[in-house]
């Protein structure tokens, strides 16, 4: 299994970027249009916007210093497929925004991860 942490100019930008990479595709099925796994992808998170600076905020939730973003949109991907995102590919190591569900938070970029083997049970 492998997990990358991607940065793109703009959301649209990552989606194109994933798309074309066979990572995921839109379908259309019964006037619904979903984003659909394909080939080794087990997972997608759109990350979005990362904040650098937190927004400073009075007791009534008013915004008194608004906050500071990184430039970019963020993907993670969980795949088995060995992929090339190139320039795309970042290593924010502890300072990740997300982390897998049982993976580390600094597990990324072409970095092998051991899947857990399944225990078989006996009868």
């Amino acid at each position: 299994m492998y997990i990358y942490k991607t940065n793109f100019s703009t959301e649209a930008e990552g989606k194109q970027a994933l798309i074309d990479k066979n990572v995921w595709k839109e379908v259309t099925e019964e006037g619904v249009t979903q984003m659909v796994y394909i080939n080794g992808t087990k997972a997608i998170v759109n990350i979005g916007k990362i904040v650098k600076t937190p927004g400073t905020y009075d007791p009534d939730g008013k915004e008194i210093t608004a906050p500071v973003y990184y430039d970019g949109w963020a993907y993670d991907v969980m795949s088995s497929d060995i992929l090339d995102f190139g320039s795309n590919l970042v290593h924010p190591g502890d300072a990740s925004a997300h982390s897998f569900f049982g993976w580390p938070r600094n597990t990324e970029g072409n970095l092998p991860v051991e899947e857990e083997e399944e225990e078989e049970s006996e009868e």
